[in-house]
């Protein structure tokens, strides 16, 4: 994982692991970063689903998503929520409210047809929807992949911070 920073703005940090997941099963777009071989990085904003310590993904079989990981599989991942643009009285002087989520893990494509149905229901509950298992032949079309949290860290802004500095992850 990269050298640990200090955050900046300690009085936005949030470290409490229960509300940082609140915002993982809230949250509907995560933005993954990966690098490519040659080190160049490469930002996807892509669905998931969120349980137990893991972001579930999936899409199409092929794709420059599907290589990255296999080559270098460290990723890091964003998820913010409730973001608003907020303005000063002034009017002049911008800010904005969210509730957010980084950090780092380790993707691991899922083979297995039955683990793919069980992640892919996850995500449907993520969505609220409904699913239905894919068929062993489906699943040769689908990409189907976990990133594993090493660590994460919640920062806020606007909202009530659940105490900065309390149970770290």
């Amino acid at each position: 994982m990269p050298d640990k920073r200090e955050m900046r703005r300690k009085d936005k940090l949030v470290t409490d692991r229960a509300w940082m997941e609140e915002v993982l099963r809230e949250g509907r777009v995560a933005h993954i970063g990966m690098a490519s071989p040659d080190g160049g990085p490469y930002v996807l904003p892509i669905g998931y689903g969120y349980e137990d310590g893991v972001i579930y993904l999936h899409g199409a079989k092929n794709g420059l998503k599907n290589d990255l990981a296999a080559a270098n599989p460290r990723v890091s991942f964003n998820v913010a929520v409730g973001i608003e643009l907020t303005r000063g009285r002034e009017g002049e002087n911008f800010s904005s409210r969210y509730r957010s989520v980084t950090g780092f893990g380790v993707i691991e494509e899922i083979t297995d047809p039955a683990e793919m149905n069980r992640a892919l229901a996850i995500l449907m509950r993520q969505y609220r929807g409904p699913h239905t298992d894919i068929s062993e032949e489906k699943s040769k079309t689908l990409w189907v992949a976990r990133i594993v949290i090493r660590e994460m860290t919640g920062k806020v802004s606007g909202y009530p911070n659940p105490g900065a500095g309390s149970d770290k992850s």
